[in-house]
């Protein structure tokens, strides 16, 4: 049987097993930022919202209104 040589050596040894992700995950769910109140991420996500919304309408409002033009000192 032919075995496997990695380029790496160590690696295996590096790679943490799904019981030590899972001791990992268990210890850092506390330091994570949480929301104060439902309130306030949904005054985020409506903010988010109304911002990706006027980035996605400029382009349209741009090419309504003519596009961009260059500046001219003969208009």
């Amino acid at each position: 049987m032919v075995r496997l040589v990695l380029p790496n050596p160590g690696l295996e040894e590096r790679i943490p097993s799904l019981d030590e992700l899972e001791v990992i995950e268990k210890e850092e769910a506390g330091s994570r930022p949480k929301w104060d109140n439902k309130a306030q991420y949904m005054l985020t996500c409506v903010g988010f919202c109304v911002g990706l919304g006027n980035v996605w309408r400029f382009p349209y409002l741009c090419q309504s209104h003519g596009g961009g033009r260059t500046w001219d000192p003969g208009w």
